[in-house]
């Protein structure tokens, strides 16, 4: 009894490891395979067995009356283009240092034959320099899940760049907030909260936190987070406002890639459009500046004078 669970498992893991649509396994292989990774040596009838069990237990294995080569494992936990657009995405994101990177993406390969995994390390790149150092990341998600779960305030040192191109703590003592929920923007992962001494949203970087804690003090209840989070940009909290801007059609794509759909769009002339939407100001001071070219801040009216105080304060005139 006891080989014949061991063929079903090593068949299961050779079939996952070495097929796919494109190498179907004849029997012959499948019995050398046995043979040379696990020292076994199974007759047909039982390795027939033992894919008739996997298919009862209902795992998708395409059989030979199916394709008239052999045996190949069809169904897993992603598919190809969903793992090579993940691991894209782990190789991409800052705030996951390269060592952790790794170790993701090769959890994503384990989840294709092996044969699509060499197509997938050819392809990657972790670009180590504009990866975080911070080690504590993963752990610091972990935490801050379960009190966001417990509805518990956490306490951390944020962490700063300076000169050196160096963490230090932004200041001497430790931060306490309440932890509302966690968000990705802008090309790094936030926690959502807020200081006890201040009542509006705030946006800490996750990769920039350090030494958190649980307390045992419960979260302070908070309302509407999901239309603060939402009207955010460059992680910027706040209440929104009504914004109207107006500006060139050649960064039409770009609005909409920004704010969405969800936003009122109106033809000014051949060449320019009028947008309403609904957005954090400082946020859309800073995207303006962006695109200062392209875009006129039309409301609200002390936006429009902060823009252009700033035009006017800029390194370049002075």
């Amino acid at each position: 009894m006891l080989t014949e669970r061991a063929v079903t498992i090593c068949l299961y893991e050779i079939l996952r490891d070495y097929s796919d649509e494109s190498h179907i396994m004849p029997m012959r292989e499948i019995i050398a395979k046995m043979s040379a990774l696990y020292d076994l040596k199974p007759d047909r009838r039982t390795l027939y067995s033992a894919i008739e069990l996997l298919c009862f237990l209902g795992y998708d294995i395409s059989l030979y009356k199916d394709n008239k080569v052999g045996y190949y494992l069809i169904t897993r936990p992603f598919e190809p283009s969903q793992v090579k657009l993940l691991t894209d995405a782990v190789c991409s994101f800052p705030f996951i240092p390269a060592k952790q990177s790794e170790e993701l993406i090769n959890k994503l390969q384990n989840t294709q034959s092996k044969h699509y995994g060499k197509r997938l390390r050819n392809l990657r790149i972790v670009r180590g320099n504009i990866k975080t150092n911070n080690k504590e990341v993963f752990r610091n998600i972990e935490l801050l899940d379960e009190a966001i779960t417990l509805k518990q305030k956490v306490s951390f040192t944020y962490m700063e760049y300076r000169a050196d191109k160096k963490l230090y703590p932004r200041r001497n003592e430790s931060y306490k907030v309440n932890p509302y929920g966690m968000v990705y923007l802008n090309e790094h992962y936030y926690l959502i909260c807020n200081l006890d001494t201040y009542p509006n949203l705030s946006l800490y970087r996750i990769d920039l936190i350090k030494d958190i804690a649980l307390l045992e003090e419960k979260a302070d209840k908070r309302e509407n987070l999901t239309d603060q989070i939402e009207s955010a940009v460059y992680a910027f909290t706040g209440a929104p406002e009504n914004i109207v801007m107006h500006c060139d059609n050649v960064i039409l794509g770009d609005v909409i890639d920004k704010f969405g759909t969800d936003i009122l769009i109106s033809r000014l002339d051949e060449q320019s459009f009028a947008v309403s939407l609904r957005a954090t100001a400082y946020g859309i001071k800073f995207w303006a500046l962006q695109y200062l070219p392209y875009v006129e801040v039309i409301e609200p009216k002390w936006l429009r004078d902060e823009v252009v105080e700033s035009i006017k304060n800029n390194k370049y005139t002075q």
